[in-house]
């Protein structure tokens, strides 16, 4: 499960110390910028999971695994998966889900992490807080076929700010991602936050990512956030346009709004 994993993420989680069965272990989680980066940054806390097998009336036989972590904040996430027969072959269908409650999973994660993720986290040196719901994931994996995907997921970027800025706090910012079998991501900052910033973004399952969007300095804090638009992005006057990933996103960057 740990080189699935690996292998899944690109090499920016990892496990490690894992001990137990399949069945039933725990491990701890480390986030790296990438395959053979040799950099990690261990996630503090255990997972721990239980796996059994499953057999729903008329579905066919399948597995469900139950996962805590502290991250979570009490909650336990349940993946189910299940095989099934289909024109194509065999494939399997899975969902994860939170419980208790209406089936959103949250987790609550400090900014700092995300500097275990290389490039351009651990040059910005993030503190503040990270905040995720995830409202549904499930999707197929057939034979001989496309894998399918849909997620929704958010993600709140709280009192956000950078060693490389004089500024106690850049600003919040809200991240979400929806869709499949493409998933679009739009990224956008909350009123009144010193960096503004506004960017659009897709991901296929089992293909590249691709981003573009831009930042910008609140009206007076131009000075303060000169040097961070620099590191950021590529300076277009005022602005600094960013570009992460494949560069298959076409059109121009989200216009500025004020």
């Amino acid at each position: 499960m740990g080189p699935l994993l690996n292998r899944v993420s690109a090499g920016r989680v990892q496990v490690q110390d894992a001990s137990g069965t399949l069945w039933k272990g725990q491990a701890r989680l480390a986030l790296g910028a990438g395959p053979d980066s040799g950099v990690l940054m261990a996630v503090p806390g255990l997972l721990s999971w239980r796996l059994r097998p499953m057999w729903n009336d008329g579905s066919g036989p399948g597995l469900q695994m139950q996962a805590q972590h502290p991250v979570l904040d009490g909650q336990t996430a349940l993946l189910a998966a299940q095989l099934g027969v289909r024109p194509s072959g065999l494939g399997w269908s899975f969902q994860l889900q939170g419980t208790p409650g209406d089936g959103s999973l949250t987790a609550q994660l400090p900014a700092a992490w995300l500097a275990g993720l290389g490039a351009p986290w651990n040059t910005l040196q993030p503190s503040g807080r990270l905040q995720f719901r995830l409202q549904r994931l499930s999707g197929t994996v057939q034979g001989g076929g496309p894998a399918t995907l849909d997620l929704a997921l958010r993600i709140e970027l709280m009192d956000i700010a950078s060693r490389i800025s004089t500024l106690p706090v850049l600003g919040d910012y809200e991240l979400l991602l929806e869709g499949g079998p493409v998933v679009q991501a739009r990224l956008s900052s909350r009123p009144g936050s010193a960096l503004q910033l506004e960017g659009q973004g897709r991901w296929t399952l089992g293909g590249p990512v691709a981003f573009r969007g831009q930042a910008w300095a609140l009206a007076g804090r131009e000075e303060a956030l000169s040097n961070l638009l620099n590191i950021i992005g590529r300076r277009d006057g005022p602005r600094s346009l960013m570009a992460y990933g494949s560069p298959g996103l076409d059109g121009p960057p989200p216009a500025a709004t004020q």
